[in-house]
């Protein structure tokens, strides 16, 4: 899309990200600057997607939850705008800044933790929170991106045998099949803090496969955290759903590093 005119009377700034699902702009109307995300629409199944997503940021209302400014399902270019958040994403923040560390890791997980308890209170469930996902604004860590987002009811939209997700950050049990739910969304978020405070992935290396393989044993690197983090870290990723350490007793962890 070329910068200037685009759907809903915004005119295009700038282009924030694309990928196989579409591409977002930094769009301004009226002097309101928005995320503003066009979508491919190939099949039915791409504009229920955009509408699920809708409904999810419609029906969640949190300072570390991006906040929907309008959406148009129906015209002829469908799209999302919702507020534009000034900040770099977790992982460029990472990259630039360093890991995060003592009560900076605490308050980061706190305000995660609350973000995503209000999404689950919405009965919608993330399905794709990794560090490009939070964007890091002036007040705090964002989540952003609810393209897969899911009712924990609904019927899964994704194409036939794709896992849709992250590898790294994509629960194990979902890659054998298993039902998405809160627990699900609540492992990736405990690999998202392991990532702030490693600088990488806990299953990091290799390919794909390799990657997927770990998560599926439980072989999370967590070196080099001392095992007053480590420990909590790894019963937190375990692959086995029943053996999980609740992410609250987690954060109780990070906080006595503190």
């Amino acid at each position: 899309m070329l910068f200037g005119a685009g759907p809903g009377g915004y005119k295009i700034l700038s282009k924030l990200g694309s990928g196989s699902g579409g591409s977002v702009y930094k769009a301004q109307k009226k002097g309101r600057i928005v995320a503003l995300k066009i979508p491919k629409i190939l099949d039915p199944t791409d504009l229920r997607r955009l509408e699920r997503e809708a409904t999810a940021l419609y029906n969640v209302s949190n300072p570390n939850v991006a906040k929907i400014e309008e959406a148009d399902l129906e015209g002829p270019t469908p799209f999302i705008a919702t507020e534009f958040i000034e900040g770099q994403n977790l992982a460029g923040d990472v990259k630039e800044n360093g890991v995060y560390e003592g009560k900076y890791l605490a308050l980061l997980a706190d305000k995660l933790a609350f973000a995503l308890r209000d999404i689950h209170a919405a009965n919608i469930i993330h399905r794709d929170i990794k560090p490009e996902n939070v964007i890091i604004a002036d007040w705090g860590p964002v989540l952003v991106d609810f393209g897969i987002a899911m009712n924990p009811e609904e019927t899964h939209l994704t194409r036939t045998g794709l896992v849709m997700g992250t590898p790294g950050y994509i629960a194990p049990e979902l890659l054998e099949g298993g039902r998405e739910g809160a627990e699900s969304d609540w492992w990736s978020l405990c690999a998202v803090l392991a990532f702030a405070a490693l600088g990488r992935s806990p299953f990091a290396g290799g390919g794909v496969g390799s990657i997927l393989d770990r998560e599926e044993r439980g072989e999370a690197d967590l070196s080099p955290l001392p095992p007053s983090l480590a420990q909590p870290f790894s019963k937190a990723l375990d692959p086995d759903p029943s053996r999980r350490l609740p992410v609250k007793d987690l954060i109780g962890a990070i906080w006595q590093n503190v």
